[in-house]
């Protein structure tokens, strides 16, 4: 009895031979579910789910699914939200703070170097401008006294320009006076230039502003050698006593040097101004 029951179960399971049999559509669209666990000690036969094909239509008995095993319990979804916000709050204690005071300080120093970079470009035009009108003033010396380029207007009869004032030592104390203003002008907006907070290294991109900004700071070097030299030159060319020229005892001597000295004060000066002017330039437009 046992082996035919098998053999007639192992059938409607479709594993016969170890092979499924076919099965039609109105077998799997079946809703009906039998679970059948034979135990024999001469078969050795595990549990099988089986299908049993059957007509729906005119019965109201519904197949009650096999019961699910027991599931451990799990916490709720609010205990778990609540869970969760926990360690997010316990986590942002420290690493929000840490990312706020971060952001105070960014915004710090961003304000600062704006600070710092509106008051070096107010110091930096007025030194440009007192520069410009030193450079006025310095050609019309060159003019006038002895240079590379000629004896100067003061040794013609006509005259230099400016009469008296400008062959004499009035315009040389005007010009020295603007010189001194505008290398004090400068020297100001350098230092606040040099201070300003620079986190980002903004010169050391590869976009266009941060060119422009590599290439101003370039163009500083050149023109603030240029602003150490011009008062050196200056001061040696009106007083060759310092370096120990007598025009007493050697006039030609002191001619020579004071036409050298004021011939390169000048070359000095414009190119000091022209690369100063590129450099506002690139700040400005």
């Amino acid at each position: 009895m046992v082996a035919p029951a098998a053999l007639f179960l192992l059938a409607l399971s479709g594993q016969a031979d170890g092979a499924p049999l076919a099965r039609g559509a109105a077998f799997e669209s079946s809703p009906w579910v039998l679970d059948v666990r034979l135990e024999s000690a001469l078969l050795d036969v595990g549990p099988r789910r089986l299908s049993a094909q059957s007509a729906t239509r005119g019965t109201d008995a519904t197949p009650s699914p096999p019961e699910a095993p027991p599931t451990p319990p799990t916490a709720t979804p609010a205990a778990a939200t609540e869970a969760s916000a926990e360690g997010q709050c316990a986590q942002c204690d420290v690493d929000c703070d840490t990312c706020h005071e971060a952001e105070r300080q960014a915004r710090y120093l961003l304000r600062r170097r704006e600070r710092n970079l509106r008051v070096h470009r107010g110091f930096a035009l007025a030194a440009w401008g007192g520069l410009a009108v030193t450079e006025v003033l310095g050609t019309i010396l060159a003019i006038n006294k002895a240079t590379w380029a000629g004896n100067g207007n003061c040794a013609s009869p006509e005259g230099g320009i400016g009469g008296a004032f400008g062959c004499g030592t009035g315009l040389v104390a005007l010009h020295e006076t603007f010189a001194f203003i505008t290398t004090g002008l400068y020297t100001t907006a350098g230092v606040i230039a040099a201070t300003a907070p620079d986190p980002d290294n903004a010169a050391s991109g590869d976009d266009p502003a941060s060119r422009r900004l590599a290439l101003h700071k370039t163009l500083a070097w050149v023109h603030g050698a240029g602003m150490v030299l011009l008062p050196i030159l200056g001061i040696l060319a009106a007083s060759p006593q310092i370096v120990g020229l007598d025009p007493a005892t050697d006039p030609s001597g002191v001619r020579n040097f004071q036409t050298a000295l004021r011939s390169v004060h000048a070359i000095v000066g414009y190119t000091t101004f022209a690369t100063f002017s590129v450099s506002a330039a690139l700040e400005l437009f």
